[in-house]
C-alpha cells in the first residue's frame, strides 16, 4: 500500500509538473508571438527603409533629367553635342543603364552608349505613352526595341514658345545590372529572407531569382494591397506556397511596391534555443522545489508514518508515551487521541487480566493466574515453597448453613490468610475449599512455620457461623530439576496425609 509521503509527493510532483508545463507553454506562446511580431516589424521597417532609398534614387535621376534638359534643348540640331551631353549625364547619374534624346517625331537623335537606335523611330511602349502624357514621369516595365526588359524615366523638352520638341529619357534594364539590384540584392540572407519589388500591375521588377522577373504575382495578398497603394506587415503564403512574414510598402513615385518577407520558419528558428535556455535556468530552481518538496513530504508524512507503526504493535509492547514529533495541529490532535486510547486500552487489558486472575468470592488471585506464576517459576528453575490448605468438613457447613454461610467461611479464611501471609507470597484459591500460598525464596523451614501460624489462627478465631473451623495443610519446597506434576504431587500426598491423621495438621511433603 502506498505511503502518505508517496502521495504527497505525486501531488507535489504533478503540481509541479503543470506548473513547468503551462510556463512552458505559455512561454512558448508567448515567444513564438513576440517572434513573428518582431519580424514582422523588422520586414515592414526594412521594405519602407528600402522604398525611401528607392524613391530617393528615382528623385535623384529625375532631378539629374531636369538640369541638363535645358542644354539638350539649345543643342538638339547638333547630335554630337547632345550625344556629350548624355554622356556627362551618365557619368554623374550613375543609375541609368542608358540615356536617349528623342525628338518629336519620335527619332532617337543621340544615345548613350551607343545601342544602335540613333536614326530610328523609336515606336515603344514607354515612348508611345511619353509622347501622349507629355510630362516627367515613370514608365511601367515593358520590353524595348532593343529586346530588352527595361522602365523608362523621362522628362518633355519644350522650345521657348512652350512648343513640344520631344523628351529626355533615361532606362533601367530590369534584368541586367542596376541601381535597383544595387540597392537590394546585398538584402538577401542565407536563412530564406529577401526583397522583392514589383509595378503597379503586380509584376515582378526585381527578384532574387532572375528568371522571374517580369512574373505576374498579382494574386499574392501581399501584392494585392500594395496595388491598392498600402503600407503593412502580414503572415502569408507566397505564390509557390511557402508562409512567409512579410512586410510591405508603397513607393508613391513610381507606383512601385517593395516588400521585405522572412520564412516562417526562419523566423521561428531561434525559439528552440529560447525554450532550451529557459528550461536550463529554471532546471536549478526544480531541483530546489524538488528536494524541498521530499523534505517536506517527509517532514509532514513523518507523525502520521509513527502513529501508523505505532498502532499496529500489540497494547503490550507499547510504551508508556509516544514518541512522536507535532509540529502540525492534526498530527498533535491524532497522537492525543492515540495515546489517550492507549491508556484506556491498557487500562482496560489490566482490568481485564486483573478481572480474569481474582476470584470473584474472595478476592484472591485464582488458579489461572497459579497456572502462569508457576510456569514462569518452573522455567526459571527458581527455589521457592508452598502451603496448600483444605477446610475441614466444609461440606457439612454448606449442608448444615447453606451456600451463603458457606461462602462467608471462604471469606474469612481468605481475609486471614491476607493478613498472614500478603506480605510474604501470594494468597491463591485454588477452587472450591483449596487455597494455597506461594512463598518465593523461603526454604521448607519457614513455609512450616507460616503454616502453622496460619493452622492456629484459624482454630483459635471465630468463624460466620459460629462453629470451630480447622485446615489441614501440606508444605513444599521444589527442588530444581522436579517437574511441575511432581512438585504439586508430593504437596497433594502432604495434604491427604494431614487429613488422614485427623486433620487440623499441617505435614511436609516428603521428597520422592
Amino acid at each position: 500500500m502506498k505511503t502518505l509521503r508517496f502521495w504527497i509527493l505525486s501531488l507535489i510532483c504533478f503540481i509541479m509538473f503543470g506548473i513547468i508545463v503551462s510556463t512552458l507553454s505559455s512561454s512558448y506562446f508567448v515567444t513564438k508571438k513576440i517572434l513573428v511580431e518582431n519580424s514582422l516589424e523588422q520586414n515592414r521597417v526594412y521594405s519602407m527603409k528600402l522604398a525611401h532609398m528607392t524613391d530617393e534614387v528615382f528623385s535623384y535621376m529625375q532631378s539629374n533629367l531636369e538640369a541638363r534638359k535645358s542644354d539638350v534643348v539649345k543643342h538638339l540640331n547638333d547630335p554630337k553635342t547632345v550625344t556629350n551631353i548624355l554622356q556627362q549625364l551618365n557619368i554623374s547619374g550613375e543609375n541609368f543603364n542608358s540615356l536617349s534624346v528623342i525628338n518629336d517625331q519620335g527619332i532617337a537623335i543621340a544615345t548613350t552608349p551607343n545601342i544602335g537606335i540613333v536614326g530610328s523611330k523609336i515606336s515603344s511602349f514607354g515612348v508611345k505613352e511619353a509622347f501622349a502624357r507629355k510630362e516627367a514621369f515613370i514608365s511601367k516595365p515593358y520590353y524595348a526595341q532593343t529586346g530588352r526588359l527595361l522602365i523608362l524615366i523621362t522628362t518633355p523638352l519644350f522650345g521657348d514658345s512652350g512648343e513640344y520638341l520631344g523628351m529626355l529619357n533615361g532606362t533601367v534594364y530590369l534584368e541586367e545590372d542596376n541601381f535597383i539590384r544595387d540597392i537590394l540584392a546585398e538584402h538577401y540572407s542565407q536563412d530564406g529572407s529577401y526583397v522583392y519589388v514589383v509595378d503597379r500591375d503586380g509584376t515582378l521588377i526585381y527578384h532574387p531569382n532572375k528568371t522571374r522577373i517580369g512574373e505576374s504575382v498579382e494574386s499574392n495578398l501581399v501584392v494585392q494591397k500594395l496595388l491598392e497603394e498600402k503600407d503593412g506587415a502580414i503572415q502569408l503564403e507566397n505564390t509557390l506556397g511557402t508562409n512567409f512574414l512579410a512586410g510591405y510598402t508603397y513607393i508613391e513615385k513610381s507606383k512601385w511596391g517593395v516588400v521585405s518577407q522572412t520564412p516562417f520558419t526562419s523566423a521561428l528558428k531561434p525559439l528552440s534555443g529560447i525554450m532550451l535556455t529557459i528550461f536550463i535556468f529554471s532546471l536549478p530552481f526544480i531541483i530546489i522545489f524538488l528536494v524541498s518538496a521530499f523534505y517536506v513530504s517527509t517532514k509532514l508524512a513523518s507523525p502520521l508514518r509513527k502513529l501508523a507503526i505505532y498502532t499496529l504493535r500489540d497494547v503490550d509492547d507499547q510504551e508508556e508515551v509516544i514518541d512522536v514529533p507535532t509540529w502540525y495541529f492534526e498530527a498533535k490532535q491524532l497522537t492525543m487521541t492515540i495515546e489517550n486510547y492507549r491508556k484506556r486500552q491498557r487500562e482496560t487489558v489490566e482490568n481485564i487480566k486483573e478481572i480474569s486472575f481474582t476470584d470473584p468470592l474472595t478476592g484472591l488471585k485464582n488458579r489461572r493466574y497459579a497456572d502462569i506464576l508457576f510456569g514462569k517459576l518452573f522455567d526459571q528453575q527458581t527455589n521457592f515453597s508452598i502451603i496448600m490448605l483444605d477446610i475441614d468438613h466444609f461440606k457439612q457447613v454448606n449442608d448444615k448453613y447453606g451456600h451463603i454461610a458457606g461462602d462467608d467461611v471462604l471469606k474469612f479464611i481468605s481475609i486471614i490468610l491476607k493478613d498472614l501471609c500478603s506480605e510474604q507470597g501470594e494468597c491463591i484459591r485454588l477452587g472450591g475449599e483449596e487455597f494455597l500460598v506461594l512463598l518465593s525464596k523461603k526454604d521448607i523451614k519457614a513455609a512450616y512455620i507460616l503454616g502453622e501460624h496460619i493452622r492456629m489462627t484459624i482454630e483459635n478465631s471465630v468463624p460466620p457461623i459460629q462453629t470451630k473451623l480447622t485446615v489441614s495443610l501440606g508444605v513444599g519446597e521444589y527442588k530444581c530439576g522436579e517437574t511441575q506434576t511432581q512438585f504439586m504431587n508430593r504437596i497433594d500426598l502432604a495434604l491427604y496425609e494431614a487429613k488422614a491423621k485427623g486433620r487440623n495438621n499441617t505435614v511436609i511433603a516428603k521428597l520422592g
